[in-house]
Formats: structure tokens, sequence, C-alpha cells
């Protein structure tokens, strides 16, 4: 018949419409066996027809009448199975939404000392083959986000930082900030991957964090010149995050933990998740804001008030300065389970002695010998106690800390050189 050899035709030029906008639009598979599922039943078109036609002869306009309401027919049948598989690809793509698209990498900024770069994008399957399937082999830490696994990417030594999709907020304010900001005391990030998890890749720091070596075991002792050349990389970092850059970044969780040592004991700041971060205009402004942060390196206004200025990490600078001293825990705890004292309360304690260089001895590092020139023990104790002063506007800013610290590192290094000198040098000097 006419009608039927015209609904083949019409339902061939159909299917493949169909076909092609759902290869665009990704939608399940279409055969020609089931795409009808999509439409309508084609007996009851061509019985229709029959039905009101003149016999097996049609006239021209009769025919495109025809065709004209079948392809209507077929249009209204499929297309809210289109808007469907549309809503439910978008609402998938939101949901795995590329942080390019929050952070706008790539694109150019006017900000002062700012530098912008693109992070390499990795693949999942391109992590999963570096660390052999998060091997436990393969695994160096755990945070309070997730997982670091160490890796080789392409020729690099990469610390992989594997993060719960919860992290989402967590995530976009480090890959924000570090895509952004670049210094040679900031730790330095490598790229991304937003599949299955969220993974931010690291330039890989060999000997892990200061709280390791001052706390932990089986690390060799710092010596006096290498605390005070971290103590200076670690406040060169803070200084540029608070002085450098538009707008003022606050790290909000510095300690001993999140100061990274490399292969020649230079010190990076690491961990700069949204939980610890703020953007203020100036660095004199203060903000409110929720608390977060590691309990004994939080200052007086921001631990009642939440309130952040960068004063809030020249106050926790001011822990690490201590703890550098002491390498005790910015809490010390006593064998009794009640008793606990701040390091500030115990260097507060001691610089108040009549005679504080000598009751400072009490709390340097045993491990250092009394191998160090007491004077600049106290005297970056003194600048510690400086930065953890009560009131905000009395504590120094990242800036004049470095200074200080230059003076103190320089004077040491000229001291250590004399002692290694032999007498024929010291002689003919």
């Amino acid at each position: 018949m006419v009608v039927t050899a015209l609904w083949n035709q019409v339902q061939a030029h159909f299917y493949a419409f169909v076909s092609y906008y759902a290869s665009i639009l990704r939608l399940p598979n279409i055969s020609k066996q089931n795409w009808m599922v999509y439409s309508i039943d084609k007996q009851k078109v061509i019985n229709s027809c029959i039905l009101h036609g003149t016999g097996n002869t049609l006239s021209g306009g009769a025919v495109a009448g025809i065709v004209v309401a079948c392809i209507v027919i077929l249009i209204v049948g499929i297309w809210p199975v289109v808007i469907y598989y549309r809503r439910q690809k978008t609402r998938k793509a939101k949901s795995l939404r590329c942080p390019e698209d929050s952070v706008q990498l790539g694109s150019a900024s006017q900000d002062e000392g700012i530098k912008v770069d693109r992070s390499i994008q990795f693949s999942y399957e391109e992590l999963c083959n570096a660390t052999h399937n998060f091997s436990m082999e393969h695994k160096i830490g755990q945070g309070g986000f997730g997982s670091v696994y160490y890796a080789e990417l392409r020729g690099e030594k990469a610390a992989i930082k594997k993060m719960d999709t919860k992290a989402t907020q967590e995530f976009l304010a480090e890959l924000k900030v570090l895509t952004r900001v670049h210094h040679l005391n900031l730790v330095r990030l490598i790229g991304y991957c937003v599949e299955s998890c969220l993974f931010l890749v690291y330039e890989f720091i060999e000997n892990g964090n200061l709280s390791q070596h001052l706390h932990g075991t089986g690390y060799e002792p710092l010596s006096w010149t290498s605390r005070v050349r971290i103590a200076l990389d670690s406040a060169r970092g803070l200084e540029y995050i608070h002085e450098h850059t538009v707008p003022v970044y606050v790290h909000r969780d510095i300690k001993s933990a999140n100061i990274l040592i490399d292969k020649d004991f230079r010190a990076k700041v690491a961990d700069f998740g949204l939980t610890k971060l703020a953007e203020i205009g100036t660095a004199s402004q203060s903000l409110p804001t929720r608390v977060v942060g590691t309990f004994g390196y939080m200052p007086p206004e921001y631990a009642r008030y939440g309130e952040v200025s960068p004063k809030v990490d020249v106050y926790a600078f001011g822990i690490v300065l201590f703890e550098l001293i002491s390498a005790k825990e910015a809490i010390v705890r006593s064998t009794e389970v009640t008793y606990a004292k701040s390091l500030v309360y115990l260097f507060e304690e001691t610089l108040s002695m009549p005679d504080p260089q000598e009751a400072l001895q009490e709390l340097i590092d045993p491990r250092l010998g009394g191998d160090y020139p007491i004077d600049s023990v106290l005297k970056i104790a003194s600048l510690a106690k400086s930065c953890t002063h009560e009131e905000p506007s009395m504590r120094p800013t990242m800036r004049s800390v470095v200074v200080a610290l230059m003076a103190l590192s320089s004077k040491d290094s000229e001291l250590t050189r004399g002692l290694e000198l032999s007498p024929r040098e010291l002689k003919s000097g």
C-alpha cells in the first residue's frame, strides 16, 4: 500500500533523526527494532490513514498531510523522552562539575603579586596506575579531609591527596588559592582530578612535616641553624599571602604539622583548605567567621568571637616558634591526666623570671645538646611572645617577623661559620 510504503519511508528518516540526536544527547542506544518505544504504535497510524483515505490512491495534498501529521506525532512522542534525558544529563554534570567552572583556571588576573597558571588535569586512570590502585604501600599520610599517597607522575615525584566528595569546599579552596598564588615557601600544586573522588596533586616534599621532626621518633634532631632557617622560610610564605596578594589570604591553621620540610631542610607552608582560609580586603580588617583550626594555636579573639585577620596566623606562628625552641606540643600535658598547660603560658612564665636567660635553659630542646647561642634563643622566644600577645593590635606583622628572623639568621650563620673555621683561618682573618 502507498500509506504503508510512505510510513516506512517516514520511519526510516525519523529513525536517522532520532539516532543522530540520541548520540549528541548521549541517550540510551536505540535500535531499529526497539526505537518505536519512544513514539506510537505504527499500525494504528496506518489504519487511521486508510479509514480516512479514498482507497489505494491518494492526492498529493493528502500525502503531504499524512507526512506532516506523522512527523508531528512522532516528535510529540519522542520529545518528552529527550527532555527527560537532557535534564538527567544536566543534573549529573552539575554534581560532578569541573572546578574550572568555579575557579576559572587559566583566566587572566590583574591581581598584583598573583601569578595565574593552569594546573594539569589528571585522569583517574592515571592516578590509579601511579599508586597501584591507591594501595597501602603508597599511602604516606592521613588528614582530616582524606588520605595522601606517593606517586610518580609524568617524571615528577608527587603527593596525591584523595578527598571525599563531601569535601568539595575544601577542594575548591585549595585549588583556587594554589593556582593563583605561587611562592618558593608555599607548597606547589601540580594538578587535580574530579573523577570518582576529588584529588589534589602536589609536589612531593621528602622530609615530612616539622611536627614529625620535633615531636616524632626516628628523626635526627634539627640543629639550631636549621630551626631558624625553617622559621624564616615559613614566615616568608605567610608574609607573601598576607602582604603581596589581593585579596589577602589568612591560612587559619598554621601549625608545625602544616609546615613541610624538603630534602634541603627548607620549609613550605601547606594545607589551604576552605575551612582554614578567609579572604579579606585589607591586612587590618577583621571579619567574623566560623571557628576552625587546631586547639592550642587559636588566638583569643578568634576562639571566642571568630574574628579573622592576618594576626590569627601571626599568633599561631608564635606557637610554632615556641615549638622550635622547646620541641614541646602546643598543649603540654603532664603525667597527670587533669594537668595541662599551653606553651604560651609556659614561656610567659619563664620569660617573666628575674633571669629569663637562665630560666629558658629549662625549656630548650635537650636534643640540641647545648649547641646553640643562648642570646639567639632568647631573642626568638621574645619574638614569639610578641606574636602571641593577647591583643591582636600588639602583635607584629609577618613582614616585621621576617625582618627580625633575617637578622637572627644572618648572625647565626656568621657564628656557625666562625665555629667551623680552622685555627689557621681564624688567625689569618
